[in-house]
C-alpha cells in the first residue's frame, strides 16, 4: 500500500454528551483522525456534541455527519460551521447529505436533492469567503446574505455522504471528499469511482487533493455469529427504512430476497427482527462489517484500492460487549491486517 489510510469514526446521536466526549478522546488516543457526529431530527444537538469533542482533543478534524440543505439552511450552516472551525481551532469538517428520516415531522419535502447540495456548496463556500450571496436557486434562496464575522479559515473541507450515483457526480465536480455508505463489493465500489471521475472529468478535475472515503457500519466481535446478528438486523432496519428508493441496489446486481421485500413493502422498520433472517449472509457482507477481526479485515481489503484515502466505520457493539470494544478493535486488530493483506496483494501483482 503506498499510502496510509486515514481512520474515522461516526457516532450516532444517542450517547450522553459525557460519554460522546470520553469516546472522542479515546478515538484521538487510538489514531482515528476523522470525527463524524450525526446532524439527526430529534437527536442530540449535533454542533453541541462536536463542542464536547473538541474540548478534549487536540488533532482529530470533526464534523458533522451529515447536515443536510433542508432543515438546515445553508446561511445557518455556514455560520455555524464557521464558529465550530474557531472553536476547535481549524479542525472542522463539513460532511453534507441529502438526509434520511425525520422529514414528514417537520413538514418539509426533500425536493432535487442535487439541485440542493449544489447550491449549499456554492452559498456555504461562498459566505467563507466573506462574500455577499444573493441567490434565487431551485432550492436555495439568499438576499443580500453576508456572515456578520471573518470566519477563521475561508476554506474548510465538504464531504459528501452518498450510495447514489447522481450524488457521486456532484461530488467529483464540487466536493473536497465522500464518505461512500455501505459499500463492501469491489463492483460496487468501481461503480461510485466511475461516477465521480465522470462528474471530476466534466469540470476538468483529477483525484489529487480528493479524499475517496469508505464509511461503514460495523460489528466487530471474536463472537462471530452475535456480530452477524447485530449488523443483519441493522442492515434490515435501513434497508426497510430506504423502502421503496432501492435502485442503487438492483444497479449494483444486489437482489434482495422476496420473503424480505414482503415485509418491507409494509415500510414499517419496526418489522426488521422480522425480516433480517431472510437476508443471506452474502448480502449482509456487501454492505457491514459483521465478525471478527480476521474476517472485516478480509472484506475490507478485498475493497480497498489506490483511489481510497479514509475508512469510517459507525460501530455497534455485539450483546455484552461495547461501543469501545468495536472502535479500538478497528484501530488494533482490524487496519493492521488490512494493510497487510492489501500489501501483500499488490507485491504479487
Amino acid at each position: 500500500m503506498t499510502k496510509k489510510l486515514a481512520l474515522g469514526v461516526l457516532l450516532y446521536a444517542d450517547y450522553s454528551l459525557e460519554e460522546l466526549a470520553r469516546l472522542g478522546r479515546l478515538c484521538e488516543e487510538l489514531g482515528y483522525g476523522l470525527f463524524w457526529y450525526t446532524d439527526v431530527r430529534f437527536g442530540r444537538e449535533c454542533y453541541l456534541g462536536l463542542a464536547s469533542v473538541a474540548a478534549v482533543t487536540e488533532r482529530m478534524q470533526l464534523g458533522p455527519g451529515v447536515s443536510d440543505p433542508y432543515t438546515r439552511h445553508p446561511a445557518m450552516t455556514a455560520s455555524t460551521i464557521a464558529t465550530f472551525d474557531e472553536l476547535c481551532n481549524g479542525r472542522a469538517l463539513l460532511g453534507l447529505g441529502v438526509g434520511g428520516q425525520g422529514f414528514p415531522e417537520l413538514g418539509i419535502t426533500r425536493k432535487l436533492p442535487v439541485a440542493a447540495l449544489r447550491e449549499t456548496v456554492e452559498s456555504v463556500r461562498a459566505l467563507l469567503r466573506g462574500e455577499q450571496v444573493d441567490l434565487d436557486g431551485k432550492v436555495i434562496s439568499l438576499s443580500n446574505a453576508k456572515l456578520a464575522f471573518e470566519p477563521l479559515r475561508d476554506f474548510i473541507p465538504i464531504y459528501f455522504a452518498t450510495h447514489g450515483a447522481q450524488v457521486s457526480k456532484l461530488a467529483g465536480k464540487i466536493a473536497d471528499g465522500v464518505l461512500i455508505a455501505n459499500t463492501l463489493l469491489p463492483s460496487m465500489l468501481s461503480f461510485y469511482v466511475e461516477r465521480i471521475q465522470e462528474g471530476m472529468d466534466a469540470v476538468g478535475r483529477t483525484m489529487k487533493g480528493f479524499d475517496l472515503g469508505l464509511r461503514i457500519e460495523a460489528c466487530i466481535s471474536s463472537n462471530v455469529e452475535a456480530a452477524f446478528n447485530v449488523m443483519r438486523k441493522r442492515m434490515a432496519a435501513r434497508v426497510i427504512g430506504q423502502y421503496p428508493h432501492w435502485d442503487y441496489l438492483a444497479e449494483l446486481g444486489v437482489t434482495l430476497p422476496q420473503e424480505f421485500v414482503d415485509i418491507a413493502q409494509k415500510n414499517d422498520d419496526t418489522l426488521a427482527g422480522d425480516a433480517a433472517p431472510f437476508l443471506p449472509r452474502e448480502v449482509v457482507d456487501t454492505t457491514v462489517l459483521a465478525g471478527d477481526a480476521a474476517h472485516c479485515a478480509e472484506q475490507l481489503a478485498a475493497v480497498v484500492r489506490p483511489e481510497v484515502g479514509s475508512i469510517t466505520i459507525r460501530p455497534h457493539a455485539a450483546p455484552g460487549e461495547s461501543v469501545e470494544d468495536v472502535i479500538r478493535a478497528f484501530a488494533v486488530d482490524v487496519m493492521p491486517r488490512v494493510e497487510h493483506l492489501v500489501a501483500e496483494r499488490d507485491s504479487i501483482n
